[in-house]
């Protein structure tokens, strides 16, 4: 890690943050229970304020990573707001009494968040993806909301180009930060994969100077390749899964077929132990 540059300061984190009792608990992972309005307030109130304010994605396979990862676990709970990312957690949350109002995925809030950024002003900064994906999203959301002042990208394939995928080292973390940084953005967009977004965020947290801190996953590439990602039609009929599976099917039939399947053992356990034990569904 490296020393946050003197011309900034780390915003101030609130302990615990005031939207952290609007969560329910999904297997372990404390999943949100707000909704689109509740969450562009609490961005325009961290950048205002500048205090602290980390958001993150939870979909079937992060849950069941956390699951069995009591780290990550105990990671993804420390952001302040974590988003459902997937129908698979929307229902799975009601199954268990949680009042998750609807799926809040990268996809369907980024447009409206980048509008929200490009209105007020609000200076952003890409980290992730492979080399020259962070640019192009750049260039396509500049000219989608004009007046978005992206203030920086840099790509996440440090740990790929020196062959250790999974782990910055010590010189490659320094940099990260210090251009990060450097560029004082109010809203940092994380887009590397699980669980090294989690961790590298919960780790650096002390040391960013963007108050709010968005990870990504994919969504950079999402943005680069077009900023409406899925066709309308397929949003509308909830069929995003159905659509991925398609365009990638060696990186997600396990996880659309295998994985769900054990995701919904395991919510169904849940369900019924509580309902043996005498426990709230909530």
């Amino acid at each position: 890690m490296t020393n946050v540059d003197a011309a900034a300061s780390v915003p101030t984190k609130l302990d615990p943050h005031p939207l952290a009792r609007c969560k329910g608990d999904v297997l372990g992972v404390k999943v949100s229970t707000i909704d689109m309005a509740t969450l562009q307030q609490a961005i325009d109130d961290a950048v205002r304020n500048r205090t602290r304010l980390a958001i993150s994605f939870v979909n079937p396979n992060y849950v069941i990573r956390a699951y069995a990862d009591a780290d990550l676990r105990i990671r993804m709970n420390s952001f302040d707001i974590m988003l459902p990312d997937g129908w698979g957690v929307v229902w799975g949350g009601r199954l268990l009494g949680v009042p998750i109002p609807n799926r809040l995925a990268n996809d369907d809030v980024g447009e409206d968040l980048f509008r929200q950024s490009a209105e007020h002003g609000y200076r952003t900064f890409l980290f992730g993806s492979a080399h020259g994906v962070a640019e192009q999203a750049a260039q396509n959301l500049t000219r989608a909301f004009p007046g978005l002042p992206v203030v920086g990208t840099l790509h996440g394939y440090f740990d790929v180009d020196k062959g250790h995928p999974g782990w910055y080292d010590q010189e490659d973390e320094a940099l990260i930060l210090k251009t990060i940084n450097a560029a004082n953005p109010d809203i940092l967009w994380v887009g590397v994969p699980t669980p090294i977004q989690q961790r590298w965020v919960t780790s650096n947290l002390d040391q960013l100077v963007a108050p709010v801190i968005i990870t990504g996953g994919s969504y950079l590439d999402h943005l680069a390749e077009r900023i409406t990602w899925y066709p309308r039609w397929i949003t509308a009929m909830r069929l995003g899964w159905l659509y991925r599976l398609v365009r990638e099917p060696g990186r997600l039939w396990y996880r659309y077929s295998m994985e769900l399947l054990r995701y919904g053992g395991l919510i169904a356990r849940e369900r019924l132990a509580r309902r043996i034990e005498g426990r709230p569904l909530a």
